[in-house]
């Protein structure tokens, strides 16, 4: 010990010494690196500038994008949008454009675009970082319409996960309650019932405590309450009705039967519609009226301080959300457009502003505007190219509220003003009561909303219209012919589309000749696109090449339809339809049996970046080994899509997979540890019935008799229509044999093969 003492004593010395020669080296180090600091800083500083100045221009190319759109100025609008991915590529503004595309592109009913861009904002979520605020909204969002997207097209089974992953990972958020929706509506078109009721129950039934609006209430909107008490499944099981009552201050009371929300019977929820007007007590609808004020009264049957019927109160604010339209005379029917010489309707609905008994009126701020370039002779001219409106006219339009008798309590406003033509080169009179237009003006209504459901903080409400000229009912000959390049290939594309279409039908009834003639008059239709000259978007020319290789599929010509595939991935490798292409070409290859060279386009598939179609080219790769190979061969590639796409469709698929094998294998531990991983991580995928009967056969072969009963009268219960069901049934008796001569000291483990 003493030897090694001195060595590290020594050890020091030598080091304090090599670091006093070395202090003026150091001395001289520590300044060169001072200064690099300082240089590194004021490099950091004027990179932050930077980024905050490209955020700024990129966000404002987006706010004039979504005008575009919203004006339906799609090609421009979608073209700034794109030239915002472009030009500011590491811009956060990037996550509001995709989202803004993704929402376009369903609204335009392409849900496989919208899917390729939605896809981008789950990049937002990192495993060290949690997310809130915006981030957390947009990637919840990108969730949302990415299950809504999924949903639209009929693939019911993939819009699970997205909707799932946000029940499960995110149910305190309002898009918890829009994702419960969507996942009960997917069961009600699988015919689910019993899972759609169950999740359409859990719709509006949260309600964030920490929010500053949890305590408003929507004026017009149904109203929803929650009780917890652990008395609730006492009260239950001795048959007595729970109920509520709810009073508003201006008069009306109404009771709110309650009904349990989870199955452990704690917490229960009520529901009842609200609307504006007068009040009628026991009528089931909550009748309020602008500024009022509810009140919630539940009784504790038994308090924790013991105490009997303790009365339990909450209140909650009514408040209306303002909401601007342009409509017909009848304010029913929304206008689509302002005619000169012709009165335009306005309708503001808004419960807050009905403040006395009789008819009230309230302003509405009314402007006609139109384009104008900038003046670039200005002083103020920055040198910018973009246009600008120009306000032409205005007025101040009185909507007085709308109904009859002695007392109106609509909280709907309306009336009306006169659209003039405005004379060229002379200023409009804004002193009188008419709005001043010309043709292709824009009309806009704003108001100021004071009190809505996102707070007492003031918003602008706004409506828009243009002018498209004088009303003519006069009869006119047309004729349908386009000679606009563009207009004409859009319209080709969607009556090709329609022989799509037609054609999947004639041939779903066998009537192959009739498909192959629907196929043929839509290829007319593409071809000239595709040979075009004229400068078409890509996105059109991409879209056609993809319906030429869907109408070689249905007319059974996979050969065509393999060479327009891979004629579409050479001139379109970077396509958002390049993984469909693969994935295309693949498929027909699986089903002409063509195994070995199906698996080789489905491994391509695997290497692209920012494709969907990953889990899917995984589990069709097991099922080509699994044809060609055999099932012990392909166990391992099920086994490697479920672990590498755990979120996904196919990973259940591909584990249900592993079920089979274990059962024939006879390792039955395995396959009951897989089972439970199935129910609980895919409670909503489409196999569950046969699942369940896969695990009556385990739990049988285990000597488990309780679990194979418990399990065979849950697939009976939920699946009653399953053919497996059926075979749920007829072992069900055998079961309880076992179970009986069990409690009779007969029974205990081995194995039954009467299961199977």
């Amino acid at each position: 010990m003493q030897t090694n003492s001195r060595a590290w004593g020594w050890a020091l010395a030598a080091l304090v010494l090599a670091a006093g020669a070395a202090a003026g080296e150091a001395k001289g180090k520590r300044a060169r690196e001072a200064a690099k600091t300082a240089e590194a800083k004021e490099g950091d500083t004027k990179a932050e500038d930077g980024d905050a100045r490209a955020d700024i221009a990129a966000l404002r190319l987006l706010k004039k994008a979504e005008e575009l759109l919203e004006q339906k100025d799609l090609d421009r609008g979608l073209t700034m949008l794109e030239n915002v991915l472009e030009q500011y590529p590491k811009s956060k503004v990037r996550y509001q454009v995709y989202l803004a595309l993704g929402k376009h592109h369903i609204a335009q009913h392409d849900q496989a675009k919208a899917l390729k861009y939605l896809q981008y904002l789950g990049k937002l979520k990192t495993p060290d970082q949690a997310l809130e605020g915006e981030d957390l909204d947009l990637y919840l969002q990108g969730l949302y319409y990415s299950g809504l997207a999924f949903f639209e097209t009929g693939n019911y089974g993939a819009a699970f996960q997205p909707l799932r992953t946000i029940t499960n990972d995110y149910p305190n958020t309002v898009w918890g309650n829009q994702a419960h929706y969507y996942i009960g509506m997917c069961h009600f078109h699988k015919g689910n019932w019993d899972k759609a009721i169950k999740e359409l129950s859990l719709v509006g039934t949260f309600v964030d405590p920490d929010s500053e609006t949890a305590t408003f209430a929507e004026a017009g909107r149904r109203f929803f309450l929650k009780v917890e008490d652990a008395d609730l499944p006492v009260l239950q099981r001795q048959g007595k009705d729970v109920k509520a009552q709810v009073a508003a201050a201006s008069g009306d009371v109404e009771a709110v039967p309650c009904v349990p929300l989870t199955s452990k019977g704690d917490v229960l929820i009520g529901s009842l519609p609200s609307a504006v007007g007068v009040p009628k007590k026991g009528d089931g609808i909550l009748q309020v009226i602008g500024g009022d004020t509810l009140t919630v009264t539940y009784l504790d049957d038994n308090s924790k301080d013991g105490a009997k019927n303790s009365e339990r109160k909450g209140q909650v604010k009514v408040v209306s959300t303002a909401r601007l339209a342009f409509t017909q005379g009848t304010y029913k029917d929304l206008a689509e457009a302002a005619f000169l010489n012709q009165p335009l309707f306005v309708l503001l609905q808004d419960a807050d502003l009905d403040k006395t008994p009789e008819a009230d009126a309230v302003a509405v701020r009314m402007i006609s505007r139109f384009k104008a370039m900038p003046d670039e002779n200005a002083e103020d001219w920055n040198g910018e190219s973009e246009e600008r409106w120009e306000v032409r006219d205005e007025v101040t339009l009185s909507v007085k509220e709308l109904g009859e008798g002695p007392v109106v309590r609509t909280g709907q406003f309306g009336g009306s003003v006169k659209i003039v033509e405005a004379i060229k080169g002379q200023a409009a009179d804004r002193a009188d009561d008419a709005l001043a237009c010309m043709l292709n003006d824009e009309i806009v209504a704003t108001f100021i909303d004071e009190r809505h459901i996102g707070g007492e903080t003031s918003r602008e409400v706004s409506t828009k219209t243009t002018v498209i000229g004088e009303m003519d009912n006069r009869p006119a000959a047309t004729q349908p012919v386009i000679h606009d390049p563009l207009l004409k290939a859009n319209k080709e594309l969607r009556d090709a589309q329609a022989f799509l279409e037609l054609g999947r039908i004639f041939k779903s009834m066998g009537l192959r000749k009739g498909a192959g003639e629907k196929c043929d008059e839509g290829l007319t239709l593409v071809d000239p696109i595709l040979k075009s000259r004229d400068d078409l978007p890509t996105a059109l020319k991409e879209q056609a090449f993809k319906l030429k290789w869907e109408f070689y599929i249905v007319k059974d010509d996979l050969a065509a339809a393999i060479q327009t595939c891979e004629l579409f991935n050479k001139l379109f490798p970077d396509s958002p339809f390049a993984d469909q292409a693969l994935m295309g070409i693949a498929k027909i290859r699986f089903e002409a049996k063509e195994f070995a060279g199906a698996q080789g386009v489905f491994a391509q598939v695997l290497r692209l970046k920012n494709t969907q179609a990953q889990p899917e080219a995984m589990y069709m790769i097991a099922r080509c080994v699994e044809a060609g190979k055999g099932e012990k061969e392909a166990i391992v590639h099920y086994k490697a899509c479920a672990e590498k796409f755990p979120q996904s469709e196919f990973a259940g698929e591909s584990l249900a997979k592993l079920v089979d094998y274990y059962v024939k294998t006879r390792d039955f531990v395995l396959a009951n540890d897989l089972l439970e991983q199935v129910f609980q991580d895919y409670p909503d995928a489409s196999f569950l019935d046969s699942m369940l009967l896969k695990w009556v056969i385990v739990a049988f072969r285990k000597g488990d008799y309780a679990t194979a009963r418990e399990k065979c009268n849950q697939l009976i219960f939920e699946y009653p229509a399953s053919s497996y069901a059926e075979n749920a049934r007829k072992v069900l008796p055998k079961i309880e044999e076992k179970l009986q001569g069990a409690a009779g000291g007969e029974g205990g483990g081995g194995e039954g093969g009467g299961a199977e």
